[in-house]
């Protein structure tokens, strides 16, 4: 709720691209190399992550989010997920979506106003460790190198970086 209430306040004051199709839809590419990081001020740098896929979800017109799925751990854990969310910079093209299905105009650049972390059960129940965070920062995403970094009102740190 906090991604989608932070990002729709900026999205306002976006002047409408004329996009062909539909405004909505999904685009995600299996990827060869990823590495995420996530610290915070009080705590260790952990290791870093991997993941296997990068979805992009636009929801409306100039709203995305970027998210990089992680293989699970142990038997509970199915899938984790690390998302930046926000809007587009102006003259970033967005996605072109038809019956839901998207296709990037390369280079897209987000500016990140909200981080989430989620992780799902084997029944596809969200666990208990699902949480949002404002956030400011950027995502720069071309065909062959995907990236994005953020910092969060307590000073955490997410970064992540991938290729196909």
């Amino acid at each position: 709720m906090v991604l989608s209430l932070a990002a729709g306040q900026l999205v306002a004051p976006l002047q409408a691209r004329q996009l062909p199709g539909e405004d909505f839809g999904r685009w995600q590419r299996p990827l060869a190399r990823c590495r995420i990081l996530m610290t915070t001020p009080a705590k260790p740098a952990p290791p870093p992550d991997s993941c296997r896929l990068l979805r992009l979800d636009q929801q409306m017109e100039g709203l995305l989010t970027v998210r990089f799925l992680q293989p699970g751990s142990g038997e509970s854990l199915l899938d984790r997920q690390l998302v930046f969310a926000g809007v587009l910079e102006e003259g970033s093209p967005g996605l072109s979506c038809r019956q839901s299905r998207c296709e990037p105009s390369w280079p897209l650049l987000l500016r990140v106003s909200a981080v989430g972390q989620s992780g799902y059960g084997a029944m596809g129940t969200a666990m208990p460790l699902t949480r949002a965070r404002l956030a400011r920062g950027h995502c720069l995403l071309k065909s062959g190198r995907f990236s994005c970094e953020a910092t969060g009102q307590a000073g955490e740190l997410w970064q992540a970086e991938a290729s196909p």
